[in-house]
């Protein structure tokens, strides 16, 4: 269901983000004469990614944590932002997309952060059947252009059956999850 975060009485157990990071797609390529350099979709300043997600927050049940999607580029500032608005880091855990792009053509950047983030003695914890069934390791090969990998939305669904979820900036509606973003 599409929501409205600035406007709802709703609340969550987990929030699931993708932010829409300031980023291009590089230089032009042989094979891609005509792509441009801007992304397929509006990206966000940090401040106001921090803004969207202190709104978010205000929607959490006391108990609840947050998924969150960063690239290297902007590891260091996403732990920041979430330190700045109460925040801890439980895990790091790396999307393998099996793939990637090669910035100037040195190395393959074929990875993606998801940070699992809580409240200081408020962590949701995942159900009893699920404590330790995962790895910080997600493998699935990427599909096209900031969609995420399936597996990790079955990994939340496993851990925290029986959750109020809302994903942020989502592309596209899931069963058992609100939504929120320009591109439902």
């Amino acid at each position: 269901m599409k929501i409205d975060i600035y406007n709802t009485d709703k609340k969550y157990d987990i929030i699931y983000t993708d932010p829409a990071w300031k980023q291009t797609k590089g230089n032009k390529r042989k094979c891609r004469p005509n792509q441009g350099k801007e992304l397929d979709y509006q990206t966000c300043t940090l401040d106001e990614i921090k803004e969207i997600h202190r709104v978010a927050t205000e929607l959490c049940n006391e108990k609840h944590n947050i998924f969150m999607w960063t690239i290297d580029k902007y590891l260091h500032e996403s732990e920041q932002m979430m330190k700045e608005l109460g925040y801890e880091l439980h895990a790091r855990m790396i999307w393998d997309k099996e793939n990637g792009i090669a910035p100037a053509f040195t190395v393959r950047f074929s990875h993606e952060y998801l940070l699992w983030l809580y409240k200081k003695g408020n962590i949701l914890m995942p159900c009893e059947d699920m404590r330790g069934k995962y790895t910080t390791v997600l493998r699935e090969a990427s599909t096209k252009h900031s969609k995420k990998p399936v597996c990790a939305y079955e990994m939340i669904e496993n851990m925290f059956p029986n959750t109020t979820r809302l994903e942020m900036f989502a592309r596209q509606t899931r069963d058992g999850w609100d939504c929120w973003g320009n591109e439902v």
